[in-house]
């Protein structure tokens, strides 16, 4: 086996088992009630349910990268998919992580938000957070983006 096909091979592994991991952990948290998702106020169910959500997406993301690394390592590449899942992914997890801390809709022990000596550093501060928000915006919408347009098919005959 090739030394390249053998490191494809495991990561493979490696994100399949990170993914499986992420999976059990928020098995756990739900049933055994580790997480405290569902003792918090009626208020909040719907910003708990959607970060579990978003933590099943993401190991779900992480499995179907492994499978797809592992079988590739063992010479029977998949298609391509269609959708830009990953780039969807990191743009939702930044913007419920920051739309969360901003608005205190989950009682967490976040930082205290740095405080700026002048307006200018203010300024600074809150033209970055926008910057960040228009990436993230762009993230998602480039893996949709990537899903609706017409994929070229190649006739490619032997």
């Amino acid at each position: 086996m090739a030394p390249r096909r053998r490191g494809i091979l495991i990561l493979g592994w490696l994100c399949a088992i990170g993914g499986y991991g992420f999976a059990l952990l928020l098995i756990r948290g739900i049933f055994l009630g580790f997480t405290r998702g569902f003792g918090a106020s009626r208020s909040q169910a719907f910003w708990i349910v959607s970060l579990y959500v978003l933590f099943l997406a993401v190991s779900t993301y992480l499995i179907n990268i492994g499978r797809r690394a592992i079988s590739l390592g063992k010479g029977f590449p998949r298609p391509e998919p269609r959708f830009g899942w990953g780039r969807i992914l990191i743009g939702a997890v930044i913007l419920y992580t920051n739309a969360v801390r901003h608005f205190n809709l989950i009682p967490a022990r976040f930082p205290k938000p740095l405080e700026t000596p002048n307006n200018l550093e203010a300024l600074a501060m809150n033209i970055t957070v926008a910057l960040i928000y228009v990436a993230c915006f762009w993230l998602i919408f480039s893996g949709i983006w990537k899903g609706l347009r017409r994929q070229a098919r190649s006739n490619v005959s032997a």
